[in-house]
Order: structure tokens, then C-alpha cells, then sequence
């Protein structure tokens, strides 16, 4: 071989390992930037507080960056001038699981209200940037629309990518998402972080440009893998070691994200101080003139798939038995579950037992949708999963208790086969769900979307729709 030759073999080997090397680097390690000697990965934007003038920010970089910036400047274009931006510094920490890293929190104030604008995170003193991302402040009236979703919960990053690509599906289908609201199990086992690694590795892009109401599932429940990755104005003692309970306001809708990872002796999943906190913040989001109240668990009363009939379900002190009558009694609108991997649609609920409703029918976007007016009563629902983990409906519960609702699942997974590993489940990996969920004045308006990723090219489309009329 000449030397011409021999050169031109080693120029393309070397950017063929090049390549490789980012390819991987970008899936495995989930770095988004990685200047000044620093990674920063793991950028989440947060709700925080009041949604009109504060966001909060969560990002992860090594050990070398002891620096929390964050820089936000107004969307006037479409490239942002940070020359102009608000300056915020924020704190940082080494997290629970993983010593090799710091993490940052960061919050941005005083901003102005539905605005848009560009952000980026990093180390100002090493001049270390993550790339820049994009969030909207939200408004005080007006229409709100959001996604709910649930269980991403990815063993393998395999997984994990399928996962992010729910996310990324749903952003593309809904338009003007304000935030993405996830009922809980973001991985399957939080105190692992490549897991995490993972699924914000391949989210980034989407988690870099919307904002994440995030709720605690029992699999983010240890050694603080809940709090680590969120920044979040928790109420008043919440045990931010096993996930994290808070409100925030949309328009005139009030959100409460409970915490199930929670115990005492009268509350299953729930300690008596959250229920007193849960109690006080509605009556406090009454007084506030709030028109909706959502409330988003992981583990709901009202499901129909493996844990439906768990005993801290159905004890006692269970969730059914303890907390949905208080759901009832404080006139919750909606309440967003996850944990049971099957989709559901409860009836307005009251008592346990359906109430009378009436029912008008409109075409929303082309899409009919039946509208229940002055429901006196709460309707449950689970958005299955965005990830791989899916449940068939349980079989040992009677007739009369799925009489309560209006949408059981029919299995649609089971129908491509069963789990290789477990014959009385699913395939895993096959049946995702998301919900676009739109709440203007009177009206909320909820369209479930599935993605089947053995028909219509893995595309979503719709399996039900329903919403809410508050007539005066």
C-alpha cells in the first residue's frame, strides 16, 4: 500500500470512529452539550409557583462545573440575542445516585406572563452553555391546552427511546401544548440513573422546549431519584425523599399533583399531612376563584387493570375506600392516574356509584365529542402508558364494578400477543397512549390518542374522546 493510500485509510478510520464515538456518546451518556471541559445534560423546565412569572429548572453537568446559570431572554426571533438576557443563579448539589455528578436548580422570576421565551443552562464562569431551549409563561385567562401521559418506565434503553418517541408524537400531534403532565413511573427503577440517562437523553430535545408537571410513581419513590430531577414548589411538608406533592394555576384551572409514595395508618399511600394539605390548598383554590380542579396521582381509585384490586386500593384505609370520597366531596373535576398500564374512563363518579348526567353532542376540529353538562359528580382516567409496560384488564373483579365506567379497554395489546416472559401479559412495547387535554372557559375537552407500533406505521390516532360543560 503507498503512502497516499495508508493515509487515506487511517483519515477515514479515524472519522469513522469519530462518528461512532458522538452517535454513542449521545445515546448512552445523554450529554446535550459538552464545552468549557463541562457535560450539561438532564434539562428539564418546570412548573413552579406561579405559572405567570416563575419556571423552574433542573440540569445535570460533572464535577467540574460548580457554576448554576441559568440565561433567559424574550422570543422576538428566531435566534435569541443572550447579550440581553435575565441572569439567574441557582444552587447545586451532588445527587443521591450518581456521586460522579452535581446537580443544578435554578429559577427564573419576574418573568411576564404568556410569553415566550429562550433559555439556556450552564457555567458562566467556564462559558459552558447547554443548547438553547424554549418555554412559555403561562396566563392567568384564556384557553389552556396540555398533554397527559403516564408510566414511560423503561428497563432498556431501547425502551427508553421508545418512550421519548411518545413524547415527541404527541408534541407533533397537539397543538399549543402549554406543559406536558406525567402521572408518575418515569423510569422502572429511579435509584438507577442510567435509566434516567436514558430517557432524558433521548427526550431532550422535546423536554428542551415545553414545560413538565411532573408527578412521583412508586418506582421514583427511593433515595431522593424524584427531587433530584425536578425543581418544584413542594407544599408544606411533603417528603421530598419519596417523591413530592404541589398545586400550580392554569387559566381557571387549579392542578393538585398528589404523592402516593406516602403512609400512615389511616391513609394508605397518603400521610394524614398531605390530606389536611390537599383539603386546605382547594379551599384555598376556591377563594382564588378557580373554576377546574384536576388533581394527577400515580395510584387512582378507579382502574381496571392488574391493580385494581390491590389492598392498598381496596382496603380499609385504601385509596377507593379513603381518599376517592374526598375526591367527590371537594368536587374534583378530573382526576389523572397512572400505575395500572390500561386505559379508562370512569362515569361521573359520586358516592362510588354513577350520577345522572346529560350529554350534548359538538364536532370539535371534525372530531365529534360528547360534553357531559354539570356533572355533580368526578370522572377517573388512566392514559395506559407511554412506554412499554402494558396490563390487560382484570379479570377478577365483578360485572357492577366495571357498570362505573364508560370506556374499558379491550386489550388492544394482548391482541399482538403476549410478553415472552410473562404469558399473562402483553407484548411489551406494542400499545402507547397520550391525551390532549384543552380547557377554555366552561368547556374541557379531552381526546385520547394510540400509537400501535405494528399498524398505521406507528402513527397515533384516536380511541376516544369526551369533555365537560359548566353551565351557569
Amino acid at each position: 500500500m503507498n503512502k497516499f493510500k495508508r493515509n487515506l485509510v487511517v483519515f477515514i478510520c479515524m472519522v469513522m470512529i469519530s462518528f461512532g464515538a458522538n452517535t454513542i456518546g449521545q445515546a448512552t451518556s445523554n450529554v446535550i452539550s459538552e464545552t468549557g471541559g463541562i457535560k450539561i445534560s438532564k434539562v428539564v423546565a418546570t412548573v413552579f409557583g406561579d405559572i405567570t412569572t416563575t419556571k423552574g429548572f433542573t440540569w445535570y453537568t460533572n464535577k467540574t462545573s460548580t457554576s448554576s446559570d441559568l440565561e433567559v431572554v424574550e422570543k422576538l426571533s428566531f435566534e435569541p440575542n443572550f447579550e440581553e438576557a435575565i441572569k439567574f443563579k441557582g444552587k447545586n448539589y451532588v445527587p443521591t445516585n450518581s456521586q460522579e455528578e452535581m446537580v443544578h436548580k435554578a429559577i427564573a422570576t419576574d418573568l411576564d406572563g404568556n410569553t415566550e421565551y429562550f433559555y439556556r443552562v450552564g457555567d458562566s464562569n467556564l462559558n459552558s452553555w447547554s443548547n438553547v431551549g424554549t418555554f412559555k409563561t403561562g396566563s392567568k385567562e384564556g384557553e389552556v391546552t396540555f398533554i397527559n401521559i403516564t408510566d414511560t418506565q423503561a428497563k432498556t434503553e431501547e425502551e427508553a427511546k421508545l418512550s421519548s418517541e411518545t413524547i415527541e408524537k404527541s408534541l407533533k400531534t397537539v397543538n399549543n401544548v402549554e406543559f406536558i403532565s406525567l402521572n408518575g413511573d418515569w423510569v422502572d427503577s429511579g435509584k438507577n440513573e442510567k435509566q434516567w440517562d436514558w430517557l432524558f437523553g433521548y427526550s431532550q430535545n422535546s423536554l428542551l422546549n415545553t414545560t413538565i408537571a411532573p408527578v412521583a410513581g412508586n418506582h421514583d419513590s427511593s433515595k431522593n431519584s424524584f427531587i433530584d430531577h425536578f425543581n418544584l414548589d413542594v407544599g408544606e411538608g411533603s417528603d421530598t425523599s419519596k417523591g413530592a406533592y404541589y398545586s400550580y394555576d392554569y387559566s381557571n384551572a387549579h392542578f393538585i399533583v398528589l404523592n402516593n409514595n406516602e403512609d400512615s395508618e389511616e391513609f394508605r399511600n397518603f400521610s394524614v399531612n398531605q390530606i389536611e394539605w390537599l383539603k386546605n390548598d382547594v379551599k384555598e383554590a376556591r377563594e382564588d376563584g378557580s373554576e377546574w380542579i384536576i388533581v394527577q396521582m400515580h395510584k387512582g381509585p378507579y382502574t381496571i387493570g392488574n391493580h385494581a384490586t390491590d389492598n392498598d386500593i381496596t382496603g380499609p384505609n385504601g385509596v377507593r375506600t379513603k381518599v376517592a370520597p374526598l375526591m367527590e366531596e371537594l368536587g374534583v373535576d378530573l382526576v389523572l392516574q397512572g400505575h395500572d398500564h390500561t386505559y379508562s374512563r370512569t362515569k361521573a363518579l359520586k358516592n362510588g356509584v354513577p350520577v345522572d348526567v346529560e350529554k350534548i353532542k359538538e364536532t370539535v376540529n371534525g372530531v365529534e365529542v360528547d360534553y357531559t353538562v354539570n356533572p355533580q359528580g368526578t370522572i377517573y382516567m388512566t392514559p395506559n402508558t407511554a412506554g412499554p409496560k402494558v396490563y390487560n384488564k382484570n379479570k377478577d373483579i365483578g360485572s357492577s364494578y366495571y357498570d362505573l365506567f364508560e370506556v374499558v379497554n379491550k386489550d388492544p395489546a394482548s391482541q399482538e400477543g403476549d410478553d415472552s416472559k410473562k404469558s399473562d401479559k402483553p407484548e411489551r412495547g406494542i400499545i402507547q397512549n397520550f391525551i390532549s387535554i384543552k380547557i377554555s372557559g366552561d368547556k374541557l375537552t379531552s381526546i385520547t390518542y394510540e400509537i400501535n407500533q405494528k399498524k398505521n406505521n406507528g402513527e397515533p390516532y384516536i380511541i376516544d374522546t369526551f369533555g365537560i360543560l359548566k353551565e351557569s
